[in-house]
């Protein structure tokens, strides 16, 4: 019996099905199969290759037909962003059409990958738990059998196709056509409102006397509290605005490090797209997306042009 038939005649109408497994084990191959066999729909969230929706979001959708639903996360790894995937695929779940299969990223050989892949189960809480490996990397996550959970164990000897070098290619090719037909966009801070990132929060401060205070082009300044957040163009002196009256805290935010920033844009809650964050002001934001509509602006991880090119970035 192949994988594919050991697989698909254990799914029902009302499954939903996890699979785990190391990077080029054949994972969303296999899904593929299954899906045009059994329907339903797919939770992809492979942030780095994605399939089903652009990179750095938990998807909700079909092969052929694209994503109808979606969770922004801002990041090509589950590493550092456990919380936001895990949330992704449950508010995924809440809304996917069965059988429902969920392909996940190959982030395994660590101990926190056993910690955040088990609690991808609890939450899950699958009727099926599919095991891919190559030399029973995966036997911890048999317990869940003890748990009332079948799991079946796939053995393959599937040698990856795809070079570390080839999957960056991959991912930037995606990003190049998802913001091929983008615009820019400039919204009021007042109509839309950051999340996972303190800008437009609070009250605006005065960037011209805080640029002679620092010594540099201060670009965008807010005060939360005690907390000051300070979007500076160069070098700044951060002792000096540390005797601000009343800061306690600053946090200086290179411009280097906002100009590029991927966004996840929102309205009424629901995911609408990707943007880049071009510039931003204490009472503006200007950004390069598809989208056109927004209220909730999250902030990602990842700076990212418009040819597709990526690095990592994690803002405190």
């Amino acid at each position: 019996m192949s994988l594919l038939e050991e697989s698909a005649r254990r799914i029902t109408d009302r499954s939903v099905v996890l699979f785990f497994g190391a990077v080029d084990v054949g994972k969303t191959t296999l899904i593929r199969g299954l899906h045009e066999q059994v329907g339903g729909e797919v939770i992809d969230a492979d942030l780095g290759q994605s399939e089903i929706g652009p990179p750095a979001v938990v998807s909700l959708g079909t092969y052929r037909n694209g994503p109808r639903a979606g969770y922004f996360v801002g990041d090509i790894s589950p590493r550092g962003n456990f919380l936001q995937v895990l949330t992704g695929i449950r508010n995924m779940l809440s809304i996917a059409t069965r059988p429902c299969l969920i392909d996940t990223d190959g982030y395994i050989g660590e101990g926190a990958a056993l910690a955040f892949k088990s609690e991808m189960v609890n939450i899950v809480q699958p009727d099926l738990l599919v095991l891919i490996h190559r030399e029973r990397e995966l036997d911890y996550f048999k317990l869940y059998h003890h748990k009332g959970i079948e799991v079946i164990d796939l053995p393959v000897d599937h040698k990856g196709s795809k070079s570390r070098e080839e999957r960056i290619r991959a991912r930037e090719e995606a990003f190049r056509q998802y913001f091929a037909g983008a615009e820019l966009r400039s919204w009021r801070l007042e109509d839309v409102k950051f999340e996972r990132a303190l800008f437009g929060h609070g009250e605006a401060l005065d960037t011209a006397a805080l640029s002679k205070v620092l010594g540099c082009p201060v670009l965008a300044a807010w005060r939360i509290g005690r907390k000051a957040v300070m979007v500076v163009g160069g070098f700044a002196r951060a002792g000096a605005a540390r005797a601000l009256s009343g800061i306690e805290q600053v946090d200086l935010i290179p411009s280097s490090e906002t100009q590029g920033l991927l966004l996840g844009c929102s309205a009424r809650g629901e995911f609408q797209g990707l943007g880049i964050l071009k510039t931003i002001s204490n009472d503006r934001v200007e950004l390069l997306t598809p989208v056109r509509e927004a209220t909730v602006l999250q902030a990602g991880s990842l700076l990212v042009k418009e040819d597709g090119t990526h690095t990592r970035l994690r803002l405190t």
